[in-house]
């Protein structure tokens, strides 16, 4: 027999997949009878020294898998970049191949003596195996107006479907339930990637400032932090001199930093 929680967690699955069914039926996709430039693109080609090459099928069918094609609103395919400003031209390398990728899906043997392998770093800081193109220069720009032959546009009933479920699962922490049930954490990752001395650390600084307020009733609690003298660069002795604290407690100081400058305002108003 289902009791409550099992409806409800059956409701918000049932919400989920509808989601997920609209969500790949959100756009009509609808042909132009005539079609629009929209920017322009570049992308590589054979060069002309390299286009009476006996090998010209085989340098064709590998530039089909590495030859990236770029689209940008202006013809000399330059941006600003950095903080002065500056006009660069946007790079547009050959991609290089993946081991798994090469495996995956079987490129011919013969393709082996047009590449090296090597090792890349990934934006991740990982090193990771490559095919690298031998000879880049066999290849050259060209670039070509942009054609749109398609457009799309979004249902609108659809479009108000999702918003619905949208909000209906945003509330009463549906999406978190979810979160649960499909066994995702429910912890923030920038608390993930703490070590496990900066979380005893943490639960040490929580636990001498909730003694501290236990222990001293005329800190006020709601008072701020923004309109102290004190300086956090300053050493404990001083500290210890603006807030009338006891010398014993000043190796602690570190941490009970944030009740310094409360105690501070304390103190001020006394004399």
């Amino acid at each position: 027999m289902l009791n409550s929680h099992d409806l409800a967690d059956r409701q918000i699955l049932a919400a989920i997949r509808e989601r997920k069914t609209l969500s790949r039926k959100r756009y009509k996709t609808t042909r132009l009878e005539s079609p629009v430039q929209r920017g322009w693109r570049r992308f590589y080609v054979l060069a002309e020294h390299a286009s009476n090459r006996r090998d010209r099928p085989m340098l064709e069918a590998i530039l089909r898998v590495i030859g990236p094609v770029v689209v940008h609103h202006s013809r000399d395919f330059r941006r600003r970049r950095g903080r002065p400003r500056k006009f660069l031209e946007i790079q547009q390398p050959l991609r290089p191949i993946p081991l798994h990728e090469w495996e995956r899906k079987n490129y011919p043997r013969e393709w082996v003596c047009y590449f090296r392998y090597e090792l890349l770093l990934e934006r991740n800081r990982h090193w990771q195996p490559y095919w690298v193109f031998r000879q880049p220069s066999l290849y050259q720009f060209k670039v070509g107006r942009n054609w749109l032959w398609y457009f799309r546009e979004v249902d609108p009933a659809i479009e108000t479907r999702l918003s619905e479920l949208d909000r209906w699962l945003m509330g009463r922490g549906r999406q978190q339930r979810y979160d649960w049930l499909r066994g995702r954490r429910q912890r923030y990752r920038w608390r993930e990637e703490d070590t496990a001395r900066q979380q005893s650390l943490r639960r040490e600084q929580l636990r001498e400032i909730t003694r501290a307020y236990a222990t001293s009733p005329e800190v006020d609690s709601t008072a701020s932090t923004r309109r102290s003298r004190i300086s956090l660069r300053s050493g404990p002795r001083m500290r210890a001199k603006y807030t009338g604290m006891d010398r014993a407690l000043v190796p602690k100081l570190y941490l009970v930093m944030p009740l310094l400058t409360k105690l501070h305002f304390v103190h001020n108003r006394r004399h």
